[in-house]
């Protein structure tokens, strides 16, 4: 009886799904970039954290910590994205555009937004919004490729196709591209957090015009997609063992009926 050795191919499935859940969870979350920031006088570190969407702002100035949510807030026309901390969607817009534009908006989190265009600032301290919208767009092609690959992992675990592209070679390669999809959206969110500036102004401007200083880093949204490119090459390795395997596997017998004339019944 031929070894199928489907094993290896649920395993790949469960680490396929393991992928999606893991690239789910970073889109979602809201701990991309993590900060403290300090200022003289308060009673303990404040704390930043936010994701591709949202985030929170915990001030401890005083001894009762004051929690604000920060926005994700981009200006397509100035090739813009900041976060901020205004309830008023206006407002976050005015304070992006201001920072946009090297200016110094109010560093509030209510009322309107005022602009000081008196003492502009060196650089703009914001992200680019064609690269924010790659880094959604690569993001959402892993987690289309993480799908395809766990789909195509428990249907051949299950089921025998002949088509080549639904078979394990479809499988394989899905997972090679998720894995390079994914190892190219972290490089390019680390190579930008390294050199655009990012590292130092955070894109707030509570840090930006130096009210507060940051000791800012990667967050666990960010190093979740290492775990997911880990998962796709660990599909790789199953399903390349599960192929050496076969290969090393000694062929079925073969039963020559010529040979026997004596009547001999054979069940194969």
């Amino acid at each position: 009886m031929a070894v199928t050795r489907r094993g290896y191919i649920f395993g790949a499935f469960v680490s396929g799904v393991s992928s999606v859940l893991l690239v789910v969870v970073a889109l979602a979350s809201d701990s991309w970039v993590v900060s403290t920031a300090t200022v003289t006088g308060q009673q303990a570190a404040s704390s930043i954290r936010y994701g591709l969407f949202r985030g929170e702002l915990t001030l401890r100035e005083f001894v009762t910590p004051n929690v604000n949510t920060l926005y994700m807030t981009c200006v397509a026309d100035m090739n813009a994205c900041a976060v901020s901390c205004k309830t008023d969607h206006e407002s976050r817009l005015q304070e992006v555009r201001a920072l946009a534009n090297g200016s110094r908006p109010t560093a509030t989190c209510i009322g309107t937004t005022e602009v000081d265009t008196t003492n502009p600032l060196d650089t703009p301290p914001v992200i680019s919004f064609a690269f924010y919208v790659c880094l959604i767009i690569g993001l959402a092609i892993e987690l289309v490729l993480g799908v395809a690959a766990a789909g195509l992992a428990i249907l051949n675990a299950t089921k025998n196709p002949t088509e080549p592209i639904f078979g394990l070679p479809g499988c394989l390669w899905t997972n090679v591209a998720a894995a390079l999809v994914g190892i190219t959206v972290m490089l390019m969110f680390g190579i930008y957090w390294l050199t655009s500036g990012l590292n130092e102004h955070l894109a707030f401007s509570f840090i930006a015009l130096g009210l507060y200083t940051p000791g800012p880093g990667l967050g666990y949204s960010y190093w979740l997609l290492l775990g997911a490119c880990l998962c796709h090459i660990a599909n790789v390795a199953l399903l390349q063992t599960r192929a050496y395997l076969l290969e090393r596997d000694p062929p079925p017998p073969i039963i020559d009926v010529q040979n026997h004339s004596d009547g001999t019944i054979f069940l194969y």
